[in-house]
């Protein structure tokens, strides 16, 4: 049996390269990566662990009633969410861009990165789904989401009209990006991205909608990405079928963990309670945040 089958890959350490200022570029490979199947999703998402100290590659995985995690393990590798840049299924090659911040077990291991190193890939996910009647797109992230945006820009297809809004610590972490659709860009540069205040929200409350129908992605910080749903679900008054706004990262997350832990119960029961009542994931993900709104999460 693959570990494909299994639910997690193994994936070699091949290329290592210093994308910007504070990107890191690292190619994956080796016969367990081989077995990968992707989504086809441009957002996609795949948690990625990292060995503990003395080893050289993360324990495997193991499955109990069909759930594939480190059941019965206390010293549980550390893990990130991170998308999938580049897929070459061909080659049995799999590209992810690392945010190489301050801090940070992901980003400490991707800026000592080498060639041979192992990690373990966990099955992939994705939220970015456009209806079939959008006519324009606004796409929205920091650093944290600026590896998915650049691949939703590279495959938005020809016609498509897009802007985006994109948050990066320097200049030199500006990208480009090849795309048959027509997209202009607004880089704000020295913000948000664990460093200060993010402007994110402010910058979309203040760019002007095109007509037609729309559809908003936004990647990035949890507070900002609340008040970035909050305008477009209330104030603009869309449809939730037509945006996906995700906080990809919480600021002073661990304090914000310590509360969460006394509502969490009530939280997965209300989230769970939506699902099966037949609604979506989305208006659950919505009625859950509002819930920890209501509590000062």
């Amino acid at each position: 049996m693959s570990e494909g089958e299994l639910g997690f890959y193994y994936a070699d350490v091949v290329g290592v390269e210093q994308l910007t200022t504070h990107m890191v570029r690292v190619t994956f490979g080796g016969e367990h990566l081989a077995r990968y199947e992707g989504i086809g999703a441009p957002d996609e998402c795949i948690a990625v662990y990292f060995p503990r100290n003395g080893e050289t590659s993360p324990p495997p995985m193991t499955e109990v009633d069909g759930v594939w995690w480190y059941h019965g393990i206390e010293d549980v590798p550390e893990g990130r969410n991170y998308t999938v840049r580049r897929l070459n299924s061909a080659a049995g090659e799999l590209v992810i861009d690392f945010f190489a911040h301050d801090g940070g077990v992901a980003a400490t291991w991707a800026r000592q990165a080498t060639v041979g190193q192992r990690v373990l890939l966990a099955r992939p996910r994705s939220w970015y789904r456009v209806p079939a009647d959008v006519q324009w797109q606004l796409l929205v992230a920091d650093m944290t989401g600026l590896p998915a945006l650049g691949r939703i820009i590279e495959e938005l297809p020809a016609g498509m009209r897009a802007h985006a809004v994109v948050e990066v610590l320097e200049r030199g972490d500006i990208q480009s990006f090849d795309t048959a659709a027509s997209v202009t860009y607004d880089w704000r540069i020295g913000s948000g991205n664990g460093d200060c205040a993010s402007v994110l929200d402010e910058a979309v409350r203040s760019y002007e909608l095109p007509e037609g129908v729309g559809y908003v992605w936004f990647a990035g910080e949890a507070a900002s990405s609340r008040v970035v749903r909050k305008y477009f679900r209330k104030d603009r008054g869309f449809d939730i079928a037509h945006f996906h706004i995700i906080g990809y990262w919480r600021a002073r997350s661990e304090q914000w963990l310590e509360k969460y832990k006394k509502y969490q119960g009530a939280a997965l029961a209300l989230y769970n309670s939506v699902i099966e009542a037949g609604r979506t994931e989305q208006e659950a993900s919505e009625e859950f945040d509002a819930m920890l709104e209501r509590v000062g999460l």
